[in-house]
């Protein structure tokens, strides 16, 4: 009878280190879910506010070099830019390079190349297309997440061609 009590017993033991076992594995799954769902999430964010940031920038930089004839799509080793006249014979460049975008203030005969320029923020692709009567830019962004986001900044201050002689 004795013996009976202890097998008894044994049996009892596996079943509730059976049932803290599944009860563990179930937690820490649920937790690691948790984790995953998190991070994509932050990421994500983190990504629509680099692409936000990024637009407001640009579109805040021409705003404020927005002076007649001042502002004008470049281009600097073939890639296209925004080129913005800061004082006589000096301009700023915004551009993408190497997966951020960046900005350049050099001389205009300094011979400046894209990889002198201030890393500002991490962007996949930007592109920018003038308007046929230059008076505004359409701004074309890629995140890290491939969305990508249209923006139209307006010139205020388009140079007017005089037909006076």
């Amino acid at each position: 009878m004795d013996r009976g009590r202890i097998r008894k017993h044994n049996i009892d033991m596996m079943f509730l280190m059976v049932l803290f076992l599944v009860f563990t594995f179930s937690a820490v799954s649920v937790l690691l879910m948790a984790v995953n769902s998190y991070r994509s999430v932050v990421y994500a964010n983190e990504a629509n506010s680099n692409a936000r940031t990024a637009i407001a920038y640009i579109r805040e930089e021409v705003r404020q070099h927005d002076n007649e004839g001042a502002i004008s799509l470049s281009k600097i080793d073939g890639v296209d830019c925004i080129k913005m006249t800061v004082d006589e014979g000096y301009s700023l460049y915004i551009y993408e390079y190497d997966g951020y975008l960046m900005e350049l203030e050099a001389k205009d005969d300094s011979g400046a190349t894209l990889d002198f320029g201030n890393k500002i923020l991490e962007v996949n692709n930007l592109t920018y297309k003038e308007s046929e009567s230059h008076n505004s830019i359409e701004v074309t962004l890629e995140d890290s997440l491939k969305n990508v986001q249209n923006v139209t900044i307006g010139i205020r201050s388009v140079e007017v061609e005089s037909d006076e002689k």
